[in-house]
C-alpha cells in the first residue's frame, strides 16, 4: 500500500483551510488504514493541518510490538498485500530498526517483488552491514534451493562429505513411520556409496520415552551401519533446528559438505535451512541412484515455507 503525499492543486493557488482539512482527513485514513490492516488501532486525536511522518509515527511507535506480530501473523500466511503495508507503516516509525527491513526484503522477494526487494536491501545495509549481508545471502539461498536440479549422485568427499538424516514424527509407543524408515534406507544407501563419510542423524519430539534420533540410530545400527559413524542429534522440533543444532556437529567433525536424507517433498526447503544455516549442501540420497525422483523447482509463489524458515535461521524474531 503507498500512502500518497500529495493532492492536486489548481496552478498559483494556495489550498485553503477547507482543503487542507480534506487533505488531514484523507491522510489520517490512509494511515489509519495501514495500521489496521496491522491489527492495530489508535483512538488518539489527529492534529489538523498535520506532518504525514509524525501522525505515522505518533500512531505506530507506541503500538510497535502489535503492529510488528500482526504484520508476521499476516505474512506467514502469505497475506503479502497487508502484512507489508503493516512493515512499511512501523518502518517509517521505526526507520532504524534492522529486522523490519530483514522482513521486508525476504517477503518482498518472496512476493516476487525485485524492485521492493532490493530498496529494502539497501535501506537494510545502511542500518546493519551484518544483517543485511545474512539476508542478502540467504535469499540467495532461498532462489538457489526452489530452482536448482537436486543432485541424487554427488561426488563424495570421503569423510569431509557428511550424510545428514532429518526425523520424523514417531508413532506414540516410539516406533518409527514409513516415511521416516524411507529416509533411513536413503541414508543407508549413501552410507554404502561413501563407507568414510560419517552420519549425522537429527531429531528430537520423544515418544514413549525415544527421540526420533535415537530410534534412527538404532535402526542404522541394526542395518551394518557401524555405530562409531552415526552421530546424534536428539533435540532438534523442526527443520530449522535440524539445521540450526546439527551445525556444530558437523562443524566439530570437519565436514565441509553435506548429503541430505529425507523425504521427497522435503528436499529443497531442508537444503535450503541447511544452507543458510551454514552447510554446503551437494545432494540428496535416495535408494536408487540410478532412477532418481522427480523433484519440480519452486516457482516465486511457492516459496513462503523457505522464507518464513529463512527468517528464523537467520534469527530474526517472530515476535517483539
Amino acid at each position: 500500500m503507498r500512502i500518497s503525499l500529495s493532492t492536486p492543486v489548481a496552478p498559483n493557488r494556495r489550498p485553503t483551510g477547507t482543503c487542507r482539512m480534506r487533505i488531514a482527513v484523507a491522510m489520517s485514513g490512509s494511515v489509519a488504514a495501514v495500521l489496521a490492516f496491522g491489527g492495530v488501532a489508535t483512538a488518539q486525536p489527529l492534529p489538523v493541518p498535520i506532518d504525514p511522518l509524525a501522525v505515522i509515527s505518533s500512531i505506530a511507535e507506541p503500538a510497535k510490538p502489535a503492529l510488528y506480530n500482526a504484520a508476521q501473523d499476516n505474512l506467514v500466511k502469505g497475506e503479502y498485500d497487508v502484512g507489508l503495508a503493516s512493515l512499511d507503516a512501523l518502518a517509517l516509525a521505526a526507520p532504524s530498526d534492522p529486522n523490519v527491513a530483514a522482513l521486508q526484503a525476504f517477503y518482498r522477494n518472496a512476493a516476487d517483488d525485485p524492485s521492493g526487494r532490493d530498496a529494502a536491501l539497501e535501506r537494510l545495509g545502511s542500518i546493519d552491514p551484518a544483517v543485511h549481508d545474512s539476508v542478502d545471502r540467504a535469499i540467495g539461498i532461498i532462489t538457489t534451493s526452489a530452482e536448482s536440479p537436486v543432485d541424487y549422485a554427488p561426488v563424495f568427499d570421503g569423510r569431509r562429505t557428511a550424510i545428514v538424516a532429518l526425523g520424523f514424527g514417531l508413532e506414540n509407543d516410539g516406533s518409527m513411520r514409513d516415511e521416516l524408515v524411507q529416509r533411513l534406507e536413503s541414508a543407508a544407501a549413501a552410507a554404502q556409496t561413501s563407507p568414510e563419510s560419517p552420519i549425522v542423524v537429527t531429531g528430537g519430539n520423544p515418544q514413549n520415552g525415544t527421540a526420533e534420533a535415537d530410534a534412527m540410530r538404532d535402526w542404522l545400527v541394526g542395518d551394518g551401519i557401524d555405530e562409531s559413524r552415526i552421530h546424534v542429534e536428539d533435540a532438534a522440533d523442526s527443520t530449522v533446528q535440524n539445521a540450526l543444532l546439527s551445525q556444530p556437529i558437523l562443524d566439530s567433525i570437519g565436514v565441509n559438505s553435506i548429503v541430505i536424507a529425507t523425504s521427497d517433498n522435503h528436499v529443497r526447503r531442508a537444503a535450503s535451512d541447511f544452507g543458510i544455516a551454514g552447510s554446503t549442501v551437494i545432494g540428496a540420497a535416495t535408494v536408487d541412484a540410478q532412477s532418481p525422483p522427480a523433484i519440480a523447482a519452486l516457482g516465486p509463489d511457492s516459496r513462503l515455507g523457505l522464507t518464513v524458515d529463512a527468517t528464523k535461521v537467520v534469527g530474526i524474531p517472530r515476535t517483539y
